[in-house]
């Protein structure tokens, strides 16, 4: 009976992280819910055009789409306005990724058969919410890829261009801009270059002080001279389209001009760097899907659902994550008591929690306690690995000040104390013991445990790498006082 406890504890653990749809930029919502306001009656619009036959090429967006029927009225005319070059403009002012899976949801693309459909959504993702925590750069990439999922299902033969973000603001530091860099770079990974494009022309934008306005009076919405570039850039991939295939396929269009992050991380080693390992297009395992990007959507649901308070969160690896695999039993256990996120990815490094914290993960609740293992996957230079885990403990300092961080040694590994990996991994430790203060940040090494009289795991990693349940039974020994300590409970 306790073991069937236990692991319906955990079951409802990872349901919690498994109900899709939580998050805002992936829920589809119509507007205020008022079936009178503007957009609604735009919908109306739209689908009357849809009824009466839709079109060949189909823009989606928000307002810098809408506004090809005001600023780019011109550019719309002369261009778009006759024969399969006809538009059908789905772009509808505010809209937020959200909105536009509600249309597509709701028949914008239903009942007939586009050639070309254009798509740049996301800026009000990043624009209309004070503060970032209410949507990080994840959620906004999540959104983008459920639309582009929509978008196949309803369109299946159409070619998909999916355009960058626009650049915004008066410089490559804006803030929002910030946020978008981000976007862009993880969307562009969503195009295979065949029947999904990407096309980034933020160059064409930009003055020599990465300015915008001399095209965007506002500094976000083109003038005419915008929509012109804009119809420039993309009509290769109309014609491409139009022509079924018969024209030579054009290529992705990447930005001459680099963003602030790309400059600011140029002499950085890499396991500072921000880094995903979002697939995008190039999934190896088609039944498996975008894994990481899934776990990614799975995390910030659960964050939705905790209604802003977790008491323990484990960051790290596959050793972290197995906590839902071989420590299952000593997970459901803890949680008993905590509310526990477990955002371990198998495979991931430094790098990638580092982007992993700033851009989704550590946001939207309040964190007692964040348990930190990192950098067994790293096989750069121990000295640069050590300064990826600095960087991580930096990111959750910014993003829970009021959390302590129980900081873990990198367990050891291999057949013996020989191994060239646990030799490096001891470096790395040696360094990052220093990192800890006893107060914010509490150092928390039970290593030695995982030993035999030979220096081998094997006998509790069956790898030499991942614990066993014998393995995370030690390890919540180890740690159970800390977290008791620190909650209070």
């Amino acid at each position: 009976m306790k073991t069937k406890k236990l692991l319906l504890a955990v079951a409802a653990l990872l349901a919690a992280g498994t109900a899709f749809g939580a998050i805002r930029a992936v829920t589809p919502v119509a507007w205020k819910g008022d079936p009178a306001c503007w957009q609604q009656k735009r919908h109306a619009e739209k689908m009357a055009a849809v009824k009466g036959g839709g079109a060949k090429v189909v823009f989606i967006g928000d307002s810098i789409t809408h506004f090809w029927e005001s600023k780019g009225k011109e550019q719309a005319q002369k261009y778009f306005s006759e024969g399969d070059m006809k538009m059908l403009n789905l772009g509808t002012s505010a809209d937020r990724t959200e909105h536009v899976l509600w249309r597509l949801d709701n028949g914008e693309l239903d009942g007939y058969e586009a050639k070309c459909v254009l798509l740049m959504i996301g800026t009000n993702n990043s624009g209309h919410f004070k503060n970032f925590s209410d949507e990080p750069p994840a959620d906004t990439i999540l959104g983008i890829s459920e639309i582009l999922k929509r978008i196949r299902a309803k369109q299946p033969k159409a070619v998909v261009v999916l355009t960058a973000i626009f650049p915004r603001g008066a410089g490559e530091t804006d803030p929002y801009r910030l946020r978008n860099d981000v976007v862009n770079a993880q969307i562009r990974k969503f195009c295979d270059g065949k029947t999904v494009f990407w096309c980034d022309f933020t160059d064409r934008f930009l003055d020599k002080d990465g300015d915008t306005k001399w095209v965007m009076p506002d500094r976000l919405h083109p003038g005419a001279q915008g929509y012109e570039i804009w119809y420039e850039e993309v009509k290769p991939y109309i014609d491409y389209a139009l022509s079924d295939g018969k024209l030579p396929c054009p290529k992705n269009r990447f930005s001459k001009a680099k963003t602030h992050f790309e400059k600011a991380n140029e002499s950085k080693p890499a396991p500072v760097v921000p880094a995903t390992r979002i697939e995008g297009a190039k999934v190896k395992n088609p039944k498996r899907g975008d894994w990481w990007l899934n776990r990614l959507r799975q995390k910030r649901d659960q964050i939705a659902a905790s209604n802003g308070e977790i008491d323990l969160v484990f960051f790290g690896d596959s050793i972290t994550h197995n906590w839902e695999r071989s420590g299952k039993g000593w997970l459901a256990k803890l949680s008993e008591t905590y509310s526990i996120l477990d955002i371990g990815y198998g495979g991931d490094r430094t790098q990638h929690l580092v982007w992993r914290g700033e851009n989704g993960e550590l946001d939207g609740y309040k964190a007692k306690c964040v348990m930190l293992m990192i950098g067994t996957n790293n096989r750069e230079p121990v000295e640069d690995v050590a300064k990826g885990v600095r960087e991580v403990l930096d990111v959750i300092a910014r993003k829970q000040p009021q959390a302590k961080t129980l900081l873990l040694p990198i367990f050891v590994r291999g057949e013996g104390p020989n191994n060239a990996r646990r030799i490096a991994n001891e470096q790395v430790n040696a360094i990052i013991k220093g990192y800890a203060d006893g107060d914010k940040v509490i150092w928390c090494d039970f290593n030695a445990k995982f030993l035999d009289e030979k220096g081998d795991t094997q006998w509790i990693m069956r790898d030499r790498l991942h614990p066993g349940d014998a393995g995370y039974k030690i390890w919540t020994e180890s740690v159970l006082p800390y977290f008791k300590k620190i909650c209070g409970k």
